[in-house]
């Protein structure tokens, strides 16, 4: 068990459109909120640390974070600077992604891409 500190690991995925210079800022904004509230300062010992673009996942860019709490409370921060994340996101307009398909039908031998026929049925 740690006994002196803890920390809490963020993978943080947006959407490729995003722009990662513009969610990294809303992260640190994100934490000097969250360390300015008496509620939750006391447990935080140092500010958020982000180790930038981490990944290039299926449907998200991942940029990796942690931050540095009193042993055991990293949990309680981690909560809750995710929901502020969250409502931040959605206050900006960040996508947050989620599991989706793009269909692509191809081309044909012109460059022309084939018509693609959809019907919506409510049953």
């Amino acid at each position: 068990m740690t006994k002196e500190y803890s920390h809490y690991v963020f993978d943080i995925g947006v959407a490729y459109r995003e722009n990662v210079d513009e969610v990294m800022a809303l992260v640190n904004e994100v934490d000097e909120e969250l360390r300015a509230d008496p509620e939750f300062s006391g447990d935080i010992l140092a500010p958020i640390e982000i180790f930038g673009l981490d990944q290039f996942a299926d449907s998200a860019v991942i940029i990796k974070a942690r931050t540095k709490t009193k042993p055991i409370k990293q949990w309680r921060i981690g909560r809750e600077f995710n929901r502020r994340l969250k409502a931040k996101f959605d206050q900006k307009g960040i996508e947050i992604p989620f599991p989706h398909i793009t269909l692509y039908m191809g081309q044909d031998k012109q460059g022309q891409a084939p018509p693609v026929n959809v019907s919506v049925r409510k049953d």
